[in-house]
């Protein structure tokens, strides 16, 4: 049996169909639905937040906090070439322009010495990724702040992780199928400021309020069916993290063994959502390929401005497109979910370890 790198935790299926039959008795499918509340209760109890906004997905959330902000259009925003592409296209999607910067070549998060220098005029906001589980430089939240600039984290890899609590303006989730928790497809945003939140409730409802036209907003609420399942998983995230403890130990046993591979960013507390290793990356395909013959399906993430991306013509600020490509040519994601059978752990750590 082949194991993807994300395959989806299922929800208790008795506790979603209590949860569902609701939705169909109320006939209350969504705007503001009371299982979308409850959901946003647990969330904010979870993480540790203050405010919870649910939303249709973790792209629609990044655009909900931008929207809310009131950002002037076209105005730049500071980001990584080191990114899924929902990143700068939640930032166009917003009316904004994405400005990639220089990654740290060991944490692969934004070099808050080359986010500085970006600093220009049009720079409106600055929105680090906490990629995959390492949390980005505190020191972002300082600049910001000195600059007088909204910090905006991308926290799709890095749901659970307390060391990212409280930090910046907002904070925008995924809640896709393939995270820790999961609504089926969804996200949420996250902040301490109540004000902000409800300007965020305002741009995740088509910008109304009390039926006024008046704010820049999206349709990016969250089901009511969505919500249940997310309700419904919650009774398996802790075996679920077990499952990926184990999985990052027996992955970093491996890597720390050979000499092909090297664990990411050693000694840093990460999250659980993403595992990646660390390679040469002229030997990136070839591991990839070894262990598809072996039924794994890792992956590469590419960077925005490598060659062939959309972004493939926009500079990188204080480094080079091609050292963008080369540092994501140096990473290898791994299977890390309960979904990864003990034949498969013993085909990745024959790879890795080699």
């Amino acid at each position: 049996m082949t194991v993807t790198l994300g395959q989806p935790l299922a929800p208790d299926a008795a506790l979603f169909g209590t949860l569902a039959q609701g939705i169909w008795e109320r006939a209350r499918w969504s705007n503001g639905g009371p299982l979308v509340a409850e959901l946003e209760q647990r969330l904010a109890q979870a993480e540790g937040w203050g405010h919870v906004l649910a939303t249709a997905s973790g792209t629609s959330a990044l655009t909900t906090a931008l929207l809310a902000l009131g950002l002037p259009r076209g105005g730049e925003v500071i980001t990584s070439a080191l990114t899924f592409r929902a990143t700068p296209l939640a930032i166009e999607a917003a009316g904004l322009t994405p400005v990639f910067v220089a990654s740290d070549r060991e944490t692969l998060t934004l070099d808050t010495s080359a986010v500085e220098q970006a600093i220009r005029a049009r720079t409106v906001a600055i929105l680090p990724v906490h990629l995959f589980g390492v949390a980005a430089d505190p020191a972002l939240d300082a600049l910001g702040e000195a600059h007088a600039l909204p910090v905006v984290y991308d926290a799709a890899h890095a749901y659970g992780f307390a060391d990212i609590v409280g930090r910046g303006t907002a904070t925008a989730y995924s809640l896709h199928a393939t995270k820790l928790l999961h609504t089926g497809e969804g996200g949420f945003v996250a902040t301490d400021d109540g004000q902000l939140d409800q300007r965020l409730r305002y741009a995740v409802n088509f910008g109304i309020d009390r039926a006024h036209d008046v704010h820049a907003g999206i349709n990016g609420k969250m089901s009511e069916l969505a919500a249940a399942v997310g309700l419904a998983t919650f009774p398996k995230v802790a075996a679920e993290v077990a499952a990926r403890e184990a999985l990052r130990a027996a992955y970093t046993a491996a890597a720390e063994r050979g000499s092909r591979v090297r664990p990411h960013s050693p000694g840093t507390a990460r999250a659980l959502v993403m595992e990646v290793v660390r390679c040469d990356p002229r030997d990136q395909a070839r591991i990839i390929e070894e262990l598809a013959a072996r039924d794994v399906i890792a992956r590469r993430f590419p960077a925005l401005c490598g060659d062939g991306e959309r972004y493939a013509d926009q500079p990188v600020a204080g480094s080079t497109a091609h050292d963008a490509d080369q540092l994501s040519r140096s990473v290898i994601a791994l299977p890390l979910h309960g979904r990864v059978r003990p034949a498969h752990v013993d085909a990745i750590t024959e790879v890795l370890a080699s």
